[in-house]
């Protein structure tokens, strides 16, 4: 039986429709194992057709596999988060024990984690020469030595 989509093309009635039964195994470890370990939870699984699957879109699988990369994503985002308020504290332990080595580590762990890296000053020191010598005119005993000063 063939696909029907909505107007907003995703898979209403036929292939696609629903989760089978390998596709809810395989979100359910992902959600336990990550999204980080797909190939390995397919192969496992001898879930063939993982990729196709995947990237059909609008199909409940290429859906609910999306909402499960979002919910990863939010929990990479409370981690985040909750790592931070824990610099912080250490940022302040370490000053009030005058530990100021840690609390500049911890400060700079922070600001990169905030985007605030600073940027490295950048000195050029490569010096390009550009010269033609014509080696057809004839020599003049006179014009042997140049003088080049840097300014010239």
């Amino acid at each position: 039986m063939a696909s029907i989509r909505n107007d907003n093309g995703q898979v209403v009635a036929g292939r696609g429709a629903e989760l089978t039964t390998l596709q809810e195994q395989f979100l359910q470890r992902i959600q336990e194992e990550g999204i980080t370990n797909q190939g390995k939870i397919a192969k496992e699984l001898n879930y063939t057709s993982y990729y196709r699957d995947k990237n059909t879109q609008g199909t409940a699988f290429q859906l609910a596999l999306r909402d499960v990369v979002k919910l990863s994503e939010e929990r990479i985002e409370v981690a985040k988060g909750s790592n931070l308020d824990l610099l912080v504290k250490m940022r302040d332990e370490a000053f009030s024990n005058g530990d100021t080595k840690t609390a500049l580590e911890t400060i700079k762990i922070i600001n990169d984690m905030q985007g605030y890296k600073a940027p490295v000053k950048v000195h050029q020191t490569k010096i390009d020469v550009k010269a033609t010598i014509d080696l057809t005119k004839q020599v003049n005993d006179d014009e042997m030595y140049l003088d080049v000063d840097y300014e010239d």
